[in-house]
């Protein structure tokens, strides 16, 4: 008898990536720029580099930027030259790749140790994750990027490391290693280091860290890291020890060095607890760990630890395969970095999502039976959620920002059968239950794409068409930020794209006062000053200006 197509793995499996696919790209430009990230910031940033001409020099209207190198900006700049326009969805593309290709990647580097099934549940659980489904895969931000290169060479660590092949280990993840410093400086740097220093610690090779393809891996990121620089001093009249203060405050800033040891230690309480609400629902996956901790990462032997499929004994009896604990154990020593430090965003650590997840994954599929009460705890509360989400769907007819959408009341309904029907595959296969979990985050992002994102248009429509017409007041004459009404704090941003993008032209600060020239000035730099105004408007923060003409 033959098996009903939606009940077959590869039916879930496809119908999770293309429902992925369409909530991650339908909506990518639906929303103008984000108003309380760094989104742009780096949109302003690219643009600039176009307008001047000069990509080795970031800038921020006008003025030097130091605090991240050029590389993503690049990528962006290219986006919006294969788009042929500044928009909201040219920005956020090269991040929305990345994502597709991070997932696409773990994928591939996982199967030559677990096999497919665990390497697509890693991938899709990455995907999938709360924070990134409905929040940083609608920005146009480094930190998907960054994450991807990053935990690509943790993982070529250990598979070149099995292979002996330690020229294309030190070479490969120290070239990652400098793309990651050319997007986000030092934090790549420190990853390269924990990682092989707790990698060659735990498998007793120590002796590898002084291998020449170490040396000349170093090698690699000075020449890719410096070549840039010293085209950037070659062309810019500015101290090193500036640019270098810079990006060291950049990541000293947010650790204990600067909090000190009070909020440090109260950071250390609450982070575990902020992750399971940043990484929902997997984070709940831990629980099939409970019972297992037994197995702890005690010391296995070089040649186990080198071993493509051989699991590791352990003293209690126990196997657990030696990627899961390299996974487990890279993780952990990269995951210290942020738990010591008090200032930390949820997106600093998606490079170390699929090093948990791998060993969540492999929990589930090989280490648990169904009858375990780990496992009927977790499948339970998902299950409570797919049907209590299924039914909320008909909340928006309830919300005053949401019942006013046009067609409600249809796409409800299709919305609610949908997920309705996932939850009761749900039910009924519990062979595939991780993999209808999948369609059901893509089915849940499509929702919020739906019913959530029509309401946080108003307010970033507001400062692009205020900031537009401002500009438009103002084309082919002189414009300027007067003193520190355009600040260099990032609250002004989004209004300095939008009207760059107008005009095609940076928009500087200066304290002159210029013939002919418009100027966007507060009130307090208005003070005691003779002008005429032309119109207002409010910066970022609310905060009004005026564009004005001083007599």
């Amino acid at each position: 008898m033959h098996m009903a197509f939606h009940r077959h793995p590869l039916f879930w499996q496809l119908t999770s990536v293309v429902l992925l696919i369409i909530a991650l790209f339908s909506h990518l430009g639906y929303l103008p720029l984000d108003l309380a990230s760094d989104e742009p910031r780096r949109a302003l940033v690219a643009l600039e580099m176009m307008l001047s001409g000069d990509y080795l020099t970031p800038t921020l209207n006008g003025a030097p930027y130091f605090n991240k190198p050029p590389l993503y900006n690049w990528l962006i700049a290219a986006s919006y030259y294969l788009f042929g326009n500044y928009s909201s969805f040219a920005l956020r593309f090269p991040m929305a790749l990345s994502l597709v290709l991070y997932g696409i990647t773990i994928y591939f580097l996982i199967k030559p140790h677990l096999g497919p099934k665990i390497a697509f549940a890693v991938a899709m659980m990455l995907v999938t994750t709360s924070r990134i489904l409905l929040y940083d895969s609608l920005l146009g931000l480094i930190d998907i990027t960054f994450s991807w290169l990053t935990y690509t060479a943790f993982v070529w660590v250990y598979a070149f490391d099995k292979k002996k092949n330690y020229w294309a280990l030190f070479g490969l993840t120290y070239g990652l290693t400098a793309l990651g410093f050319l997007m986000k400086g030092l934090p790549s740097l420190v990853f390269q280091g924990l990682t092989l220093l707790s990698y060659f610690l735990y498998t007793r090779q120590f002796r590898r860290l002084f291998h020449p393809a170490h040396f000349a891996g170093a090698a690699l990121f000075l020449l890719i890291v410096g070549s840039y620089y010293a085209a950037y001093f070659t062309r810019n009249d500015i101290p090193l020890e500036q640019v270098a203060n810079v990006l060291f405050s950049e990541s000293a800033k947010r650790t204990v060095v600067e909090f000190g040891v009070g909020q440090t230690l109260l950071h250390m309480l609450t982070f575990p607890f902020e992750m399971v609400y940043h990484y929902a629902p997997w984070m709940l996956m831990a629980v099939l760990l409970f019972r297992r901790l037994s197995m702890s990462l005690s010391m296995p032997s070089l040649e186990a630890m080198a071993s493509v499929k051989t699991p590791v004994k352990t003293s209690t009896g126990a196997t657990l395969h030696p990627f899961v604990r390299f996974s487990a154990i890279t993780f952990f020593v990269n995951f210290l970095i942020y738990w010591s430090s008090p200032q930390v965003y949820a997106r600093y650590l998606l490079m170390l999502l699929p090093l948990l997840y791998t060993v969540f994954a492999y929990f589930y599929y090989e280490r648990s039976r169904p009858t375990d009460w780990q496992r009927r705890t977790v499948e339970g509360i998902f299950g409570a959620v797919t049907v209590v989400v299924a039914l909320g769907v008909w909340v928006p007819f309830f919300l005053p920002q949401t019942n006013a959408i046009p067609g409600l009341w249809w796409k409800c309904g299709i919305l609610c059968m949908a997920l309705g029907f996932v939850a009761w595959q749900y039910v009924r296969q519990p062979v595939n239950r991780l993999l209808v979990l999948f369609a059901f985050m893509a089915l849940v992002r499509i929702g919020f794409n739906t019913f959530v994102l029509p309401g946080r248009v108003e307010k970033r429509m507001m400062y692009k068409t205020t900031s537009e017409q401002a500009a438009r007041l103002t084309l082919g004459a002189p414009l300027y930020g007067y003193k520190n009404t355009i600040g260099d704090d990032g609250a002004a941003d989004v209004n300095s794209f939008h009207i760059e993008a107008v005009r095609g032209e940076l928009l500087c600060q200066t304290a002159q006062k210029i013939p002919g020239a418009f100027y966007i000035a507060d009130s307090a730099s208005l003070a005691g000053e003779r002008y005429r105004t032309f119109y207002q408007f409010y910066l970022f923060d609310r905060h009004a200006v005026k564009l004005v003409r001083f007599d």
